[in-house]
């Protein structure tokens, strides 16, 4: 108890030295926690538009994607080269896709025409929880449709009215809200072998749009990589896309975060350790009278320790605070997700206190090697 009590005192005693050992753990915290957190919620936000149709990503047909500026992301692009649905079963084989599922969007002037599979309620360009008035689509559906509720709105049209596009007139039998993350945003639905015949020319079995789910959503990069040499000419657009697409922020990816706050974390450790050597050498008589009236060498070096972990504790804290803050601030002008994640916190702490615990090691060996004749003659 001696030992931590003296601890304490020393800490208050050299203010300075105490203060410059726990701002670099500060440092450090603050930066793993902001990065991560700002990885993490970039990532969650990028990623929110593709979760809004149950998809990991989305593959189109068609010539090079290139963000337009406006509108959306994907209807401002004309899908001029649609592939057979035995491709989507094809794609459903590759190694690492779990499910995909086939949509046909047309476009003509400012209207989004769809055909979907009614069958597929997880992963859809419009899924059944969209619906607010009517109902869902049902595989045995003819010459009905789904309409979105602003262009009901503007078209004056309701549940029982009907809609025409191209080659067909259509019941709606619902109306549906989608969310603005959604990505697949269309004026109107309907089953997908009824769009295939409703459009200029018969496109019955052909779609230009798979909505593929992965097993495992960290092979996302690589199984497109797959599904790109594959399909050629195809376009398969992940979150990643989505966010160089949709912002000019450069975002630093978890795995970067954790690199450059490891980095910063064993420059800390090496300051540390300095400046407790320092510490050591200028109490070195305090140290030899300590180990004269009694104190072990064991007691010596839990001093030492309880210091540097005192240092780093104190540090993870206040490092935890300042990281989130500045984490929030840059989602928030980012308008990205924040989430407060223990696990994020309790890393950091832990990082700061077992810093703290290594840049106190040596010097408390060094402290405990002093003999107290040798310690007393240096006065």
């Amino acid at each position: 108890m001696i030992a931590h009590v003296y601890a304490l005192k020393e800490l208050r005693r050299r203010k300075i030295r105490t203060a410059t050992n726990i701002a670099g753990f500060i440092i450090v915290v603050a930066t793993l926690v902001a990065l991560v957190t700002t990885a993490r919620g970039w990532e969650a936000t990028t990623v929110e538009p593709l979760k809004k149709i149950g998809t990991d990503m989305i593959m189109i047909y068609s010539a090079p994607v290139v963000p337009s500026g406006t509108g959306c992301y994907i209807a401002n692009h004309l899908f001029s080269f649609p592939f057979n649905q035995t491709d989507i079963a094809e794609i459903a084989e590759v190694d690492g896709v779990d499910h995909a599922v086939p949509v046909l969007m047309h476009r003509i002037g400012a209207v989004v025409f769809t055909g979907i599979n009614p069958s597929e309620t997880k992963t859809n360009a419009v899924l059944p929880n969209n619906v607010v008035q009517g109902r869902y689509l049902t595989t045995e559906d003819g010459a009905v449709a789904l309409v979105d509720c602003e262009y009901a709105r503007l078209n004056n049209l309701t549940v029982g009215s009907t809609v025409q596009y191209i080659k067909g007139v259509y019941e709606v039998v619902g109306l549906v809200n989608v969310d603005a993350a959604n990505i697949l945003p269309s004026h109107i639905y309907v089953n997908l072998p009824i769009g295939q015949k409703a459009l200029p020319n018969d496109s019955t079995g052909l779609v230009n749009v798979a909505l593929i789910r992965i097993s495992d959503p960290r092979k996302v990069d690589t199984i497109s990589e797959e599904l790109t040499r594959r399909w050629v000419g195809a376009t398969p657009i992940t979150a990643s896309d989505l966010a160089a697409a949709t912002s000019e922020v450069i975002t630093i990816g978890e795995e970067t975060a954790w690199n450059i706050s490891i980095a910063l974390a064993v420059v800390a450790v090496l300051f540390t350790v300095r400046s407790q050597l320092a510490n050591v050498s200028e109490r070195k008589r305090e140290i030899g009278i300590l180990k004269a009236i009694g104190w072990s060498k064991s007691d010596v070096v839990s001093q030492i320790f309880i210091e540097s972990a005192l240092q780093g504790a104190i540090g993870g804290l206040v490092g935890c605070v300042v990281g989130y803050g500045v984490a929030w601030y840059f989602l928030s002008i980012m308008d990205g997700i924040f989430v407060v994640e223990p696990i994020v916190l309790t890393a950091g702490f832990g990082v700061a206190l077992i810093s703290g615990l290594a840049a106190g090691f040596y010097p408390s060996w060094r402290a405990a090697k002093l003999a107290p004749a040798e310690a007393l003659r240096t006065v």
